[in-house]
């Protein structure tokens, strides 16, 4: 029996010190074959008689290290959210032998674009004010270094927009702006990748497709963000993301 627990069928032909010396079953008229007694566990001979060989561990300072935390929460930051001029905090809670986490994002605007503000895609994120959300992510593989998970994403938030009310230059009258505050909602598929840095320190990153739509006049009446973005209904979002486990 070797020491990876298969078995196989020889003839010994000696033992000497720390080397064995045999044939295999099937070929007793091929090569002899030489196997040092570090791979075997034990010799099971025909007429009963157990040999057994002492197994050499290697010291702990040689054995690899799989760094797995089984902590249940996570405390996380978005760095790249800073190049919006956003800070973002996340919390997620880890259930079911931390196959299912639920996460929930903060992210609060610390500067805008005003008062020209920006009209591109990225205009949600350079003029936001809050948001929030709720990430539930199913984890495929159990708790282990690196692991893939997907999952359903709901996103809300407030942004500051410019408002252009009527104006008629035949009559004089200039137009009139305001600056407002307009709620952004989203529903995404999400799929991202999970990396164990160290016996703390997590790191993931993920993205997603789908739906948003955004509420921008006093009435609150629903727009397709064609005014405000080029993406219009469809939205693809990505987060990287630093955490404490614990």
């Amino acid at each position: 029996m070797r020491s990876n627990g298969t078995s196989l069928e020889a003839q010994v032909l000696d033992v000497k010190g720390t080397q064995i010396f045999y044939k295999k079953w099937a070929e007793r008229d091929g090569p002899t074959v030489v196997l040092s007694t570090e791979y075997v566990q034990y010799i099971l001979y025909q007429n009963g008689v157990k040999r057994t060989f002492e197994q050499h561990t290697p010291a702990a300072s040689t054995l690899p290290v799989e760094t797995v935390n089984l902590g249940q929460n996570i405390v996380s930051v978005r760095p790249a959210d800073l190049i919006f001029t956003n800070l973002t905090l996340a919390y997620e809670r880890l259930l079911r032998a931390n196959r299912l986490g639920i996460k929930v994002p903060v992210t609060v605007g610390i500067n805008h674009r005003g008062p020209g503000y920006d009209f591109s895609s990225a205009y949600y994120q350079h003029n936001k004010v809050f948001s929030t959300g709720l990430e539930v992510n199913f984890y495929l593989s159990p708790a282990e270094r690196f692991r893939y998970f997907v999952g359903p994403a709901v996103q809300w938030g407030r942004f500051r927009y410019l408002y252009v009310g009527r104006y008629d230059y035949t009559g004089g009258q200039p137009p009139q702006m305001q600056n407002r505050v307009g709620q952004h909602w989203a529903v995404l598929a999400n799929a991202g990748v999970w990396y164990q840095i160290n016996e703390r320190l997590v790191f993931t990153a993920d993205g997603g497709v789908g739906w948003q739509t955004k509420k921008i006049d006093r009435n609150g009446n629903t727009f397709i963000i064609s005014q405000l973005d080029t993406n219009r209904w469809f939205r693809v979002s990505g987060n990287l993301n630093l955490g404490y486990q614990f």
